[in-house]
């Protein structure tokens, strides 16, 4: 990633900004096996709280092209999808395995042209005594 956005200009004041690249090292084993989201886009950041996992990343794509390829890999993955919306600019998909393992992909265009903010919130809580 870490492509070129903006409106582009002739003169360097109206140069586009670079837009954000992963800062560092991620932890791409934190990341669900089955949510193939590396495929789709740079992970920008993965944090672990109680039995969640956030993950932040950046597409150099489009939301109408994104939520459809999403979409396919969750339910290639045995997924089904539960909820969706997609207003072109930005959309939801929720998905789940069964009442322990759920998800749901956020994605917004921006912050540049051209690129798609994703945000995946996604638990498979363990059930006491299981």
């Amino acid at each position: 990633m870490g492509a070129a956005c903006g409106s582009g200009g002739e003169d360097a004041a109206s140069a586009p900004t670079p837009c954000p690249s992963p800062t560092g090292a991620v932890d791409l084993s934190l990341l669900p096996r089955d949510v193939p989201l590396d495929r789709f886009a740079d992970i920008h950041e993965i944090v672990m709280k109680d039995d969640y996992v956030n993950v932040a990343a950046l597409a150099e794509d489009t939301v109408v092209e994104l939520d459809p390829a999403l979409q396919r890999s969750l339910l290639d993955e045995g997924y089904e999808i539960i909820g969706h919306d997609n207003e072109g600019f930005e959309a939801e998909i929720f998905f789940a395995r069964d009442e322990r393992t759920l998800g749901t992909f956020r994605l917004r265009e921006g912050p540049c042209d051209g690129h798609v903010t994703i945000k995946l919130i996604y638990t498979s809580k363990r059930i006491a005594g299981a």
